[in-house]
């Protein structure tokens, strides 16, 4: 096997002159000394085991440096949904009457639920107004609110329920349309009684994930799929049903992954208008990027990637020292090999 070490091809057999002392080393050239010897010998066997140990060593390096997996199995991918809303809501409010009585105000955009109720819509329209703060086409902020007159002989707001669906959509990885829920679930009013007024809630969209999420890449076509059959349909036959509890199951049962509302803080004013307003406030994403990650698979590409620039900058290292070792093994003759110098007998 041929071997290659550095010779300085300085001639030290010339006498030094006086006038040597004030020249410099301007240029050195580079000459080889080839050790040889047959396939099958001792010599081959430990140049072969020298090199594959410096294939090998960096590989155990790297896992030492970080233990556990050499590279990531799963990555956070912080990216804010595109949001959409399409008007599929339901809203649900108790009213206190005189003599312990109560009476339902209800409004709803899915069929089966109104022919339940009677097509009861005491609601006024419901209203809708989204910000895109840095103008990059996405919804930074959506307010929904849904209004009401409460009858002549009630008392106040006893609860309200009130929720409402997004399409949410991210690609940062790979397109995928996530399940989006935005609910308040029989939440009682600030004070009571509660007439007439606003009452508001502010809050965040945020991700809820069971399982890491999983795109295509080359040679292995496989996505993660959503289920979006828990919209309510002609399937659902009691009232139960269309209530955000139930809903939330059948998301959570179906779903690796959805996005629902987190509330931080709410606020309320009250006049004499007759009217209650209930308004929801959500922001998507901006500075609070991180409550809509989402934890994805990495695939075989990007381990490949992550752990080949680990290894590549302890290889070169690796085989630097396995160069200099089979320099010192063949010039100290610890391992028999024939000597050829073909620079000597251009010199000579």
């Amino acid at each position: 096997v041929p071997m290659v070490t550095d010779v300085d091809q300085t001639n030290h057999s010339q006498p030094k002159s006086k006038t040597m002392k004030h020249l410099f080393n301007l240029h050195r050239k580079v000459v080889r000394i080839d050790y040889r010897n047959q396939l099958c010998s001792f010599a081959t066997f430990a140049t072969g085991c020298v090199v594959l140990l410096s294939l090998i060593i960096p590989y155990y390096v790297v896992q030492f440096i970080n233990p556990g997996d050499v590279w990531d199995r799963y990555r956070l991918a912080y990216e804010q949904p595109r949001v959409h809303f399409d008007y599929r809501y339901l809203f649900l409010a108790e009213v206190a009457l005189p003599e312990a009585r109560s009476e339902i105000v209800t409004c709803s955009s899915f069929e089966p639920y109104n022919e339940l109720t009677e097509q009861r819509q005491e609601c006024g329209a419901i209203k809708v107004t989204s910000d895109d703060s840095n103008v990059d086409g996405k919804v930074d902020a959506l307010a929904v609110s849904v209004s009401f007159n409460l009858p002549q002989e009630a008392m106040g707001l006893k609860f309200y329920t009130f929720y409402f669906f997004l399409d949410a959509v991210v690609k940062s990885r790979c397109l995928v349309t996530i399940p989006t829920i935005i609910s308040l679930d029989k939440v009682p009013p600030p004070v009571h009684p509660f007439p007439s007024g606003t009452i508001t809630h502010s809050g965040h969209l945020t991700s809820s994930q069971t399982v890491a999420l999983q795109c295509p890449f080359f040679m292995r076509n496989i996505k993660s799929h959503f289920n979006h059959n828990y919209l309510p349909g002609e399937n659902y036959t009691s009232l139960h049903q269309f209530l955000p509890p139930s809903i939330l199951d059948e998301i959570e049962s179906s779903n690796a992954a959805y996005f629902k509302f987190d509330p931080h803080r709410s606020h309320w004013t009250r006049d004499g208008a007759g009217e209650v307003t209930i308004r929801v406030e959500l922001t998507v994403g901006g500075e609070d990027s991180r409550r809509t990650a989402l934890l994805y698979n990495t695939s075989i590409w990007q381990k490949v990637a992550q752990f080949w620039m680990q290894y590549f900058s302890v290889l070169v290292v690796s085989l630097w020292i396995a160069d200099k070792v089979k320099d010192w093994l063949f010039a100290r003759f610890v391992i028999r090999a024939m000597e050829v110098v073909p620079w000597k007998e251009k010199y000579n």
